[in-house]
């Protein structure tokens, strides 16, 4: 009955015009969706990988996520703010690096919005404010070393990386038997230059023993079609 009635009212408020916050909800269902994942597979060690100013490793503290929470920036003036974020508590560190398929030397394209700096070329360069040089590392090589001390075999992965999630996801081959959860950003129509369509990702993750758990929309373009959209994946079986 009281399905109905909400039912009900949510018809009767589309025939209206009624509009709401969509992303809003579109972020709370998504985070209400990362909770029970984390949950469900016993997560003790997240990568946040691409952490900018530590937005991501701030709402884990805010959904109830206690565990180790370790970040990668490499942007030194992002990197200096979120250095200051992590410093109050002792359940999170921070690197400032790239992570990717090698270990070199590459240049990141800044954006003047912050999130949206990346080491691929932009296709609209309007927002280009600079350039830095960077390094990067892989994954598996940093676990290997500077994470040694981490010994954890409950690893969630998550990467936004603005197009080079792949990348990432490459250079954690030695070490994705520990990785029982990914999150990656896809990207529906490209903002950057050779960035993988998100069918493509999807197919690597799954070929790698991954099982979409959720899908949930970031972006979406003026007349309302998807732009960038949010995975959840859980290793088969875990």
């Amino acid at each position: 009955m009281g399905q109905n009635v909400a039912k009900g009212f949510a018809l009767w408020g589309i025939s209206k015009g009624l509009s709401l916050p969509h992303g809003a909800i579109d972020r709370v269902s998504e985070l209400m969706f990362l909770r029970r994942l984390l949950d469900q597979l016993q997560i003790d060690c997240v990568l946040d990988v691409g952490a900018n100013q530590g937005q991501f490793a701030s709402e884990l503290r805010g959904i109830g996520y206690s565990g180790l929470i370790v970040s990668f920036e490499p942007v030194q003036e992002e990197f200096r703010i979120l250095k200051e974020r992590f410093r109050a508590d002792p359940g999170w560190r921070g690197f400032s690096l790239a992570l990717g398929s090698s270990t070199e030397s590459k240049e990141i394209v800044i954006s003047r919005l912050g999130v949206m700096s990346s080491l691929l070329e932009p296709i609209n360069r309007r927002d280009v404010v600079r350039r830095e040089m960077i390094e990067v590392r892989r994954l598996d090589s940093v676990l290997e070393s500077e994470l040694s001390d981490v010994q954890s075999s409950r690893i969630f992965l998550k990467m936004d990386t603005q197009g080079y999630d792949l990348e990432v996801f490459s250079g954690a081959t030695g070490a994705l038997d520990r990785v029982l959860g990914l999150q990656s950003e896809l990207s529906v129509r490209p903002l950057y230059e050779g960035m993988p369509h998100y069918i493509q990702s999807l197919e690597t993750y799954q070929s790698a023993g991954f099982d979409l758990y959720n899908l949930s929309v970031v972006n979406r373009i003026e007349t309302g079609g998807l732009l960038e959209l949010n995975c959840f994946m859980r290793r088969s079986g875990a």
